[in-house]
């Protein structure tokens, strides 16, 4: 009995001591990034009257507003289809359980963690720059961030494949081309749909910054809005877009939760051969239609393309040579985008442990409230980052405190959204174990479901501060702190030896997170 005492009483200490941590580091990156209460609840007025321009929408459209729509959704689409593609040969290299070289594998990743550091914006001003305008830039930068996600989600989700498994068919006499084909294959194909809409959800928000350069897509129409102070309308396409991310939402659940339809029932060996070639059959023309479609779908002459390709060339040499002698003046840049995306992060956190609670199916009071809670935080990510930036300029004025509250908002909808989810797919045997002792449901959510899902949850942190570290160098192009003023200006100057020293800088530090994360992440497991 005695030790059980001070067993609870060290781990309230324990507790204790962790939310002491959090909250000195609350303030400490508060005192950095200029959070102000008195500055926010004076601003507040303000920020609501910019608010209630835009909860009045002008839902009179026009032909203008549909073909911008339509752009979108095809190079949200292509691109998506283009990056998941041509991803998926690379995982047999990158997976370090299954890569024929570990060291190789190992170097590829560190070179794609640097490369998925550069923000979706900064591809999207380069191909511009190479490419003119249009949304054949746009469309190659969302496939460019598509492939980079891709990767790295199928690489995971290969290395999480137990090793006993490849162990037990590599103990039959099976190459490596059969262990990749009976374990690897089967084990991808079934995430393969899930993060291609994961993937087509976060492209079409990308779409809406995009136009910010010129990068095609109803971006382009949303910045017109925006600059011309035209908020009923800007409205109107935040609207449409949380509509159109809504359906993509609901076609993701429906696949996350392997909806099949059987047309035809296997009852012999005859019929499962004929299907087997059937399925290769309807492959090999999916493949042939998808690159036919992609080369009608690129309206660019070859000659315009083999141009652009040089002058690609000499843009890519000139980065790979950079300003060395810049460092000193990106420095604070650099420690402001981090400061804010630190404490984003911490404070969405916080908030997510929350809304969970309320969000997920299994946790809340009713269906009714779990519904309206899971409305609430796709509104919540439905908005970019960079208009809610604008929203909270009006009351706190441009800076890092605007950035970092921008980032606030659109990180709970995201967190929210991906742990309610985790939550919901907990086994109920451990729920209703809890439940029988006659717990409340906050006793249920703290003792059951949180400490289950647990390493998911600091998996998720991890995975959004990486994000929100670029997020952040994006917000500072349009006067939100941090590097992305300085990055704008080189990029508009030219002057692409600073912008490679930049992205350097930035590629090291993402990296390092990524790093750091991968060791918190296999210790929490």
């Amino acid at each position: 009995m005695v030790s059980l005492e001070v067993y609870m009483t060290s781990k309230r200490k324990d507790n204790l001591k962790y939310l002491l941590m959090i909250l000195i580091s609350v303030i400490t990156l508060g005192y950095f990034v200029d959070v102000n209460i008195f500055t926010f609840i004076k601003g507040i007025p303000d920020m609501m009257k910019l608010l209630l321009k835009m909860v009045h929408p002008n839902l009179s459209h026009n032909e203008t507003l549909i073909t911008a729509l339509k752009e979108t959704i095809e190079m949200s689409i292509v691109g998506s289809s283009l990056g998941l593609v041509f991803s998926i040969p690379f995982i047999f290299v990158t997976a370090e359980n299954i890569a024929p070289s570990k060291m190789i594998a190992s170097i590829l990743n560190k070179f794609f963690s640097i490369i998925r550091t550069i923000p979706s914006l900064i591809w999207a001003a380069v191909l511009v720059s190479v490419f003119s305008i249009g949304k054949f830039s746009g469309t190659m930068a969302l496939a460019i961030i598509s492939f980079l996600m891709s990767q790295k989600l199928l690489r995971e989700r290969v290395e999480e494949i137990k090793e006993n498994e490849l162990n037990s068919i590599e103990a039959v006499g099976a190459n490596k081309v059969q262990i990749m084909y009976y374990a690897v294959i089967p084990s991808v194909s079934k995430h393969i749909v899930s993060i291609f809409f994961l993937i087509l959800e976060s492209n079409i928000r990308s779409a809406t910054i995009l136009g910010f350069v010129g990068a095609g897509g109803i971006g382009q129409l949303m910045w017109t809005h925006l600059n011309h102070l035209k908020y009923n309308k800007l409205a109107t396409i935040i609207f449409i877009l949380f509509f159109i991310i809504f359906i993509i939402d609901f076609i993701s659940v429906c696949m996350r939760r392997n909806i099949k339809i059987k047309i035809v029932q296997i009852k012999n060996l005859k019929t499962f051969k004929f299907i087997k070639f059937l399925k290769k059959i309807i492959l090999i023309l999916t493949i042939y239609i998808f690159f036919q479609v992609i080369t009608q779908y690129f309206s660019i002459s070859f000659q315009r393309l083999m141009v652009g390709f040089s002058q690609g060339k000499n843009i890519f040499l000139r980065m790979l040579h950079p300003n060395f002698m810049y460092f000193p003046k990106i420095v604070n840049g650099i420690f402001e985008s981090l400061y804010i995306a630190l404490f984003a992060t911490i404070i969405a956190s916080i908030l997510c442990l929350i809304l969970s609670y309320f969000t997920a199916c299994n946790s809340s009071r009713n269906k009714i409230v779990s519904v309206i809670f899971k409305i609430f935080s796709n509104i919540l990510r439905t908005f970019p980052p960079m208009i809610v930036a604008i929203i909270f300029f009006r009351g706190l004025g441009p800076g890092k405190f605007a950035g970092a509250m921008a980032l606030i908002v659109y990180t709970t909808g995201s967190m929210t959204k991906i742990y309610s989810e985790i939550i919901e797919n907990v086994n109920s045997n451990i729920e209703d174990s809890i439940k029988s002792t006659g717990a409340t449901n906050i006793s249920v959510y703290y003792y059951a479901l949180l400490k289950e899902t647990y390493p998911a949850f600091i998996g998720v942190v991890l995975y959004r501060l990486e994000s929100n570290i670029r997020n952040s160098t994006i917000l500072g192009i349009i006067g939100a702190g941090g590097i992305g003023t300085l990055l704008n200006m080189n990029i508009i100057w030219r002057n692409w030896e600073n912008v490679g020293m930049m992205i350097l800088v930035i590629g090291i530090m993402i990296g390092g997170i990524d790093t750091i994360s991968r060791k918190i992440r296999m210790r929490v497991k």
